[in-house]
């Protein structure tokens, strides 16, 4: 047996070669870019940070799915996998797990810590982009009670979690070390970008949406009106299907090569078809910008 055939039978599932050149991909960037960084102008160095951002975003979806779908069968390779994730995305993955899973897919719009409806801006751009900054204490609470209980359990969560925060924290005190600025510009700035997209994803996929019913956050009696789906082929390729949400409520656990699929047989005959947005970037445009109106269910909540 070869060793790409050896590598491909460790995977669960080979459909993440995708996500593992994702994230490789992010490294390519920034050593282009940390490289490129002096000789570029302001026009430069803006272009190219739009592209790290972007792709930082991208890199944090793979942070989600890495917390609802092992990419390797091995628990120790598997383990190994996630601290060199931590080291791409910049934050340690494990912390993702008291404050989405356990979370935000339990309680979703229902007071959770990512409930939407506590942003009651007249003007709905500061909705979108006020998100992050409000929910961002509440995530530290939910990451920090999470890991003392774990901290006190001398949990293998725990030992790990230290693991990638040495990888995470490791490498951006690196990059700080050798250049100060081009760690800022190549590295910190996508870096909270990729963070405060991931989290704001939750505004463009739930505001707006029915609820679910307690209980049923889960399973074929989830309510397949609680998620907007981003249907289209670009987002859904780079972020590996992230862009089918109800699908992956209802099934958290199945793989995300199958979400267009199972999201064509399950929730698309039965979902309110307005909750497929084929364009994610149009939808932010109209619902954002132009004309950026606020929704009439938004009307009678704000200040």
């Amino acid at each position: 047996m070869d060793i790409s055939s050896t590598f491909l039978s460790s995977m669960k599932n080979p459909a993440d070669l995708r996500t593992l050149g994702i994230c490789s991909a992010k490294w390519l960037i920034a050593l282009i870019v940390w490289q490129a960084h002096p000789y570029l102008g302001f026009a430069g160095k803006f272009l190219l940070g739009i592209v790290q951002c972007v792709w930082s975003f991208y890199v944090m979806t793979m942070v989600h799915n890495a917390m609802h779908c092992d990419v390797f069968r091995h628990p120790v390779v598997e383990s190994v996998w996630r601290v060199m994730l931590s080291a791409t995305a910049g934050v340690p993955v494990e912390a993702y797990r008291p404050t989405h899973n356990l979370n935000h897919h339990v309680y979703t719009q229902h007071g959770d810590h990512l409930d939407t409806k506590q942003m009651k801006y007249k003007w709905h751009l500061l909705n979108l982009i006020l998100f992050f900054p409000t929910v961002f204490p509440a995530i530290q609470k939910l990451e920090s009670e999470y890991i003392s209980r774990e901290m006190r359990k001398c949990s293998k969560t725990f030992f790990l979690f230290v693991l990638q925060v040495l990888a995470a924290h490791g490498t951006t005190g690196t990059l700080l070390y050798l250049d100060w600025q081009r760690a800022l510009c190549c590295w910190i700035i996508p870096y909270i970008f990729g963070a405060d997209a991931i989290v704001t994803m939750n505004v463009l996929q739930h505001d707006g949406t029915e609820d679910i019913v307690l209980g049923e956050h889960k399973g074929p009696n989830m309510n397949v009106n609680s998620a907007r789906n981003f249907t289209g082929p670009v987002i859904n390729w780079f972020t590996c299907n992230n862009g089918y949400h109800a699908i992956h409520h209802m099934y958290s656990n199945m793989h995300w090569s199958q979400y267009p699929e199972m999201h064509a047989k399950v929730i698309a005959p039965h979902n309110d078809p307005s909750l497929d947005e084929p364009d994610i970037l149009r939808f932010l445009w109209r619902t954002y910008f132009w004309p950026g109106t606020l929704p009439a269910y938004r009307q009678e909540k704000t200040e």
